[in-house]
């Protein structure tokens, strides 16, 4: 009995430092991925399906997992409970691995401003790799787990859990019967979501957004669309070549093989967000070579990220004026600088003094989520996030709507940010083929016919 209530304490107490971490020292995630995160899961508690309802480029299991903590309480604050809950789980796994060690990895955080445990989807498949490299140490025999595990990691986010299939391909190929246990295990969680796309008829659908609409992606995003973030660039390919160079070390561990694959967290974006979450991976392959001095570099780590964190949220809210959004319906128990606040209660006010408008900017997504609106294809405005040929598709539905408003975000449209992923191609369309009726507070309002 001691025993399980000395495990509830330790749970509890890794849980609450991580929701401080998300959801008070995280007050910068006003929006991008945690609201997206927000919107999907949302969008799947008022019975709304993925890939024909609203467009995600990501396999579904995250926004299904956030989607179960809504239904107890439909607000923000419950995404990062259930992220807490994750890094948690987490957090407990890496100390069973790695003792003291583990708590190296809060340098990381430390350093990537929390970026690397936000609310997103790059987490869950992070957190499945954790997950498989306790299980190939603990229960490597376990090979019908380990394939559901692997099968779920797919589920969590399609261009990484690929991967998690190669390892046992590689140590397994000359033993039939544990390579077919892990691929029945494998198949369960993949005929279960397969039935799924079938059963919503959304096959082609999936394919199109999650599959061939990569490309559009690549071409749009990143290095392919001629957005290179030069610094997290040369970061990738040394942290990689490092890495090579320790797999390559020690062949025989099949976890190594799993965490290389994390640099696809990075591609093709390569900004600070998603390479935090490949240098994760990469610190996690160091850990097992710390050894001298451990004592003294895990102490100084410690000390220095806690002093990181303490100072860098010091000086933000001695630079910032922040507040609670206690008037903001659906993130009312968040802590945010005042002036974001005060400018979204004026510009959701101004956007609802219209019947249903279409919202075209980055702020869309909160102000659905805000106003109860169901979540559509117009709530990510992403390059890259439509399908294959997805503007063309995008123009398409906009030709079909009538008698409909549009408000455009003349700020984001005239932003000048090199990395932005706001699809200003879809605005100027809409800016071009409309009707002007009003302009306020920096929105430019357009009327169809």
């Amino acid at each position: 009995m001691k025993k399980v209530v000395r495990n509830l304490l330790i749970f509890l107490g890794i849980f609450l430092v991580s929701f401080l971490f998300i959801h008070v020292l995280g007050f910068v995630n006003g929006y991008g991925d945690p609201i997206n995160s927000y919107g999907f899961a949302k969008a799947i508690k008022m019975g709304e399906i993925p890939y024909l309802d609203f467009n995600t480029i990501s396999t579904p299991l995250y926004a299904f997992y956030q989607a179960l903590f809504l239904f107890i309480f439909d607000d923000f604050i419950m995404i990062n409970v259930s992220q807490a809950i994750l890094i948690t789980f987490s957090v407990i796994i890496l100390y069973k691995l790695f003792g003291k060690k583990s708590f190296l990895l809060l340098i990381v955080v430390a350093f990537f401003h929390y970026k690397n445990i936000v609310a997103t989807y790059n987490y869950l498949s992070l957190f499945m790799i954790i997950l498989l490299i306790y299980l190939e140490k603990e229960y490597a025999d376990k090979d019908y787990l380990i394939g559901f595990v692997i099968g779920l990691s797919i589920l969590a986010k399609q261009t990484v859990g690929c991967f998690m299939i190669i390892p046992s391909l590689l140590f397994y190929f000359k033993n039939r019967e544990k390579i077919l246990k892990r691929f029945r295990g494998f198949l369960i969680p993949c005929f279960v979501f397969f039935f799924y796309l079938i059963f919503n008829k959304t096959v082609f659908q999936f394919f199109d957004l999650c599959l061939f609409g990569l490309f559009d992606f690549l071409t749009k995003n990143g290095v392919g669309g001629g957005h290179i973030n030069l610094g997290w660039l040369i970061f990738t390919i040394i942290t990689f070549l490092l890495a090579l160079f320790l797999l390559i070390k020690n062949k025989k561990d099949i976890n190594n093989y799993y965490l290389i694959s994390g640099v696809l967290f990075a591609i093709p974006l390569f900004d600070i967000t998603h390479f935090s979450f490949w240098f994760t991976c990469f610190l996690i392959m160091l850990l097992p070579y710390i050894k001298k001095y451990s004592k003294v570099l895990i102490t100084v780590g410690i000390a220095m990220s806690i002093t990181l964190m303490f100072l860098d949220f010091s000086f933000s809210t001695l630079k910032l004026d922040l507040c609670i959004t206690k008037d903001l319906k659906h993130f009312k128990y968040n802590l945010y600088r005042k002036d974001f606040y005060d400018a979204n209660i004026i510009v959701d006010k101004f956007v609802n003094t219209y019947d249903d408008p279409v919202v075209i900017g980055y702020f869309s997504m909160r102000h659905s989520i805000v106003n109860d609106k169901k979540i559509s294809y117009f709530d990510v405005l992403y390059d890259g996030n439509y399908g294959f040929n997805g503007i063309d598709k995008m123009k398409k539905k906009i030709d079909k709507m009538h008698n409909q408003i549009f408000i455009v975000s003349k700020i984001d449209y005239n932003s000048k940010d090199e990395f932005s992923q706001f699809s200003k191609s879809l605005a100027k369309y809409v800016m071009d083929n409309n009707t002007k009726i009003d302009s306020k507070y920096g929105f430019d309002v357009y009327y169809k016919k």
